[in-house]
């Protein structure tokens, strides 16, 4: 698959989903990346996207909801986080109505994708957009004659205030990876879980809802069919380092994401998984800038 030329947000194609309610949510054909979710009755995007974002074929938006699949990280052969989140879906329906508005994109093997990983799949990422909540859920069906082990994730960059004011509640005892430190695994003995610079843990068997806590507002994080969780914020190094950041960006983001990271999904011929992960603004209010 060859890249083409970046393209800016503007002209990169993209699906713009507007529920009855004013809720609103944009999604890229490049990656099926959502890249833009405003609650209804707000006007705060509540997805963080880098100033230095690349967008087009071949490219991985920085920021939004990157799909990880069929690999996670860098655990794999495959390239960092798999080729979903480099090819190009395409559209199967768009929808609005008094539920809100819906868009299901899909994805199958071609050549490129044998190439690295030699199965024949189909998957699906549906979108939803009402009221407070944005709803993700990949499906993943093997259409090949033998089976096949995936790891996955769906990787939200959430626009936040001041990622080190702000604190994940709901980890509190469960076991993580931590990349930052070799790869050992710890216990986790706090709750809530501060974000205080640089981390990037995978989190194993976590509840089923997390919250993302700032001073001002709370993130409620719902996963469904995802065993994990993924805590992650570059920090001033990881922005530095990567050319797709603008300094500073670290402040602005925290990713809490649903994953399937810890033990691989195996699917039989014919078998199909679902992950969903449904996030929730729970509450909002104004306040003056946090200090930096």
């Amino acid at each position: 698959m060859s890249e083409s030329p970046a393209r800016d947000s503007a002209t990169a194609e993209h699906l713009s989903l507007l529920a009855n309610d004013g809720a609103h949510a944009r999604v890229y054909l490049d990656g099926a990346q959502v890249a833009s979710w405003t609650p209804a009755g707000s006007t705060d995007d509540r997805l963080f996207v880098s100033r230095h974002a690349r967008y087009g074929a071949g490219q991985s938006i920085r920021g939004g909801i990157p799909i990880c699949f069929p690999q996670f990280g860098a655990t794999g052969a495959l390239q960092q986080h798999g080729f979903a989140r480099n090819s190009v879906w395409r559209v199967v329906r768009e929808t609005t109505d008094a539920d809100g508005a819906r868009a299901v994109l899909e994805l199958t093997d071609t050549a490129y994708t044998r190439a690295m990983w030699p199965f024949a799949f189909h998957a699906e990422l549906s979108v939803h957009v009402a009221g407070a909540a944005l709803t993700v859920e990949l499906t993943v069906s093997n259409t090949d004659s033998q089976p096949f082990a995936f790891t996955a994730a769906l990787h939200p960059y959430f626009r936040v205030r001041d990622a080190y004011a702000t604190h994940v509640e709901g980890l509190g005892g469960t076991r993580y990876r931590d990349a930052l430190q070799g790869g050992e695994v710890f216990r986790e003995t706090r709750d809530p879980v501060p974000v205080q610079g640089a981390v990037d843990r995978v989190y194993f068997d976590t509840p089923d809802v997390l919250a993302l806590v700032e001073p001002h507002r709370t993130l409620r994080i719902e996963k469904r069919g995802f065993p994990d969780a993924v805590l992650w914020n570059p920090g001033r190094e990881g922005t530095a380092s990567r050319a797709d950041f603008v300094a500073g960006d670290e402040y602005d983001m925290v990713c809490l994401e649903a994953g399937a990271v810890g033990r691989p999904v195996m699917l039989a011929p014919g078998a199909r998984w679902t992950g969903t992960q449904i996030m929730t603004a729970v509450a909002s209010a104004a306040g003056p800038p946090a200090p930096r």
